[in-house]
């Protein structure tokens, strides 16, 4: 164990306030395991937003990681955000990073890191937290006075791939109740692109929120799509998008835009006539478009054109 991490230990146990990279770490003698997470306030010298569920570095640093697959290099706030995208795409991650739990800014491979499981920590997007540590000395240490169990990379993930499924729905029932989703309300919120009701298409139906707190509404993908390209041609010059959501259509779910798989050019038809249908898993998006037709694109590859067969 480096010298650092053993000072840090002992003074996580003797109730001190420290700071490494900026970064500050708060606990209390009565209770060593009481570690600032999320931080608060932000660490505004990481950058970095979570494409699965659109929270930030800067306050989710204890838990962040990094990852490629075959769409190109990505970030995750979590090891559920991480697990989901690996269950979504049907492919697990490589060359992944983990963040340091007690010094966030420094990132670990994660096939050399250990894992605390379940301790007191607070969890990111889950209830059973998942913290990692540089060394299983340390992740021992740690686990000693804070319960959970030490694990290595690849149990611990496969312990989040296993939980998605009840995670997700804990975690849409939230969303919805804290208004990070609005559903939009019927014979009052509009399509701001052709002004219909967007609670009329429940499988169809998009919403993007931009910073200012704003929340725009939309039947269809088509219409978003159009309002990505074409913001300005309502009304709406430098509109920033903080969140995109987008609707499964197997299940109605909503789910984030940045990780669905798009089938466009396909024979079926939306609100609008022809439709990016939304999957959040890509081999549905694949049964579909072997049953309808079209191609399976990622949000950066959809483009008004392409939907519209020109």
């Amino acid at each position: 164990m480096s010298c650092k991490s053993l000072l840090l230990l002992a003074l996580l146990a003797c109730g001190m306030i420290l700071s490494f990279s900026g970064v500050p770490l708060h606990c209390h003698a009565a209770d060593p395991c009481e570690v600032q997470h999320p931080l608060d306030p932000a660490d505004a010298s990481l950058t970095g937003q979570c494409p699965n569920c659109g929270m930030g570095r800067p306050m989710w640093a204890r838990t962040w990681m990094t990852f490629e697959n075959s769409q190109g290099k990505s970030e995750s706030c979590s090891f559920h955000c991480l697990a989901d995208v690996a269950v979504k795409s049907g492919e697990d991650p490589k060359n992944v990073k983990v963040a340091s739990y007690l010094e966030p800014s420094k990132m670990l491979p994660a096939e050399t890191a250990w894992f605390v499981v379940g301790s007191k920590a607070k969890g990111t997007m889950t209830m059973t937290s998942k913290v990692a540590f540089p060394s299983q000395q340390e992740a021992q240490r740690f686990a000693e006075s804070c319960g959970g169990k030490v694990m290595n990379f690849a149990d611990t993930f496969a312990l989040a791939k296993e939980a998605i499924a009840q995670e997700n729905k804990v975690i849409n029932e939230r969303r919805l109740k804290s208004g990070k989703i609005v559903e939009p309300e019927d014979n009052k919120d509009r399509c701001i692109v052709c002004q219909m009701y967007p609670a009329r298409y429940p499988k169809n139906k998009s919403q993007l929120h931009a910073s200012g707190n704003e929340v725009y509404h939309f039947c269809s993908t088509q219409c978003l799509f159009e309002f990505l390209e074409h913001s300005q041609k309502y009304g709406k010059d430098q509109v920033k998008p903080t969140m995109i959501w987008v609707v499964d259509h197997r299940s109605g779910n909503w789910i984030s835009a940045k990780t669905a798989y798009y089938v466009v050019g396909s024979k079926a038809m939306g609100p609008m006539g022809a439709e990016a249908f939304a999957f959040d898993n890509r081999q549905a998006a694949k049964s579909f478009a072997e049953k309808e037709g079209g191609e399976v694109l990622t949000l950066e590859q959809v483009t008004v054109a392409k939907l519209m067969g020109k």
